[in-house]
């Protein structure tokens, strides 16, 4: 098993450099959608989220099949008969109590910024979806969507949003999956305007950081109640020639996370 996956984290790790191969040779991809709002992505910022995602996922395998290793039986790699026709075998160990399919819905409020509103804050009511996977009790891999709506005086309605590939790892908890938690990741977000129910527009994607300790309290061995403290920031780019602004957002959630087996 761990020479499974160790062969499958090192795929894992060689499979960018191709993306590179094709990048240097002067061709790049971008999309536009035109309109009242317009979205653009360039085919650098493309490949670098695959090769972080890559890593992030190679890094996970290599961390469970360390944990995963069994040592050989104490009476020899032959099996032992116990019976007529009962035999034992080197078992795996059980699944960590972290380990498995991810899946998280947050709710919460905060404070938002926007550089192009002025240098004054506002509330925000929050939400957030994650779906990832658990290596093990030390690192866990997923995908953060989350979203911050809020209103400035004499202004649209706004909704900063981003989506990141984030890495958690456990502080200090125990093997029951109780514990403080840390994550953090890179992706992009943007910026959605209403005004009313005529209109809206949205911002172009930049650059986005996010990141949130948290505390898992489980009720069961599937299921936690997870308070966090969470911190957003992302780019607004702006037309050539223009400053690009920025958005930001911190403050308190709730997660209910799921750790299928």
């Amino acid at each position: 098993m761990r020479t499974a996956l160790r062969a499958l984290g090192i795929l894992l790790l060689a499979a960018p450099f191709p993306l590179r191969a094709e990048e240097s040779g002067g061709t790049r991809a971008s999309a536009s959608h035109t309109g009242s709002a317009s979205v653009r992505v360039s085919g650098d910022t493309g490949i670098t989220f695959l090769d972080f995602f890559f890593n992030s996922v190679a890094l996970g395998l290599h961390i469970a099949a360390v944990e995963s290793a069994v040592p050989p039986p104490a009476g020899g790699p032959y099996a032992q008969r116990v019976g007529d026709d009962a035999y034992w075998r080197p078992q795996r160990p059980p699944m960590q109590a972290r380990e498995g399919l991810l899946l998280s819905f947050g709710l919460g409020g905060g404070s938002a910024y926007l550089s192009n509103e002025g240098p004054a804050r506002t509330g925000a009511l929050d939400l957030d979806f994650r779906l990832g996977y658990g290596f093990s009790d030390r690192f866990q891999l997923f995908m953060d969507f989350a979203v911050d709506a809020g209103r400035y005086p004499q202004s649209a309605d706004f909704a900063s949003w981003t989506f990141t590939i984030r890495g958690q790892t456990v502080l200090i908890g125990d093997r029951a999956g109780n514990g403080l938690n840390l994550n953090a990741g890179v992706g992009v977000g943007g910026i959605d305007y209403t005004s009313g129910y005529c209109c809206g527009y949205s911002s172009s994607t930049g650059l986005a950081l996010a990141g949130g300790l948290s505390y898992d309290a489980r009720v069961n061995p599937w299921f936690a109640l997870s308070p966090e403290f969470f911190v957003n920031w992302h780019q607004i780019p702006n037309r050539p020639g223009f400053a690009q602004d920025v958005a930001t957002a911190y403050g308190l959630r709730l997660n209910f996370v799921w750790y299928l087996k």
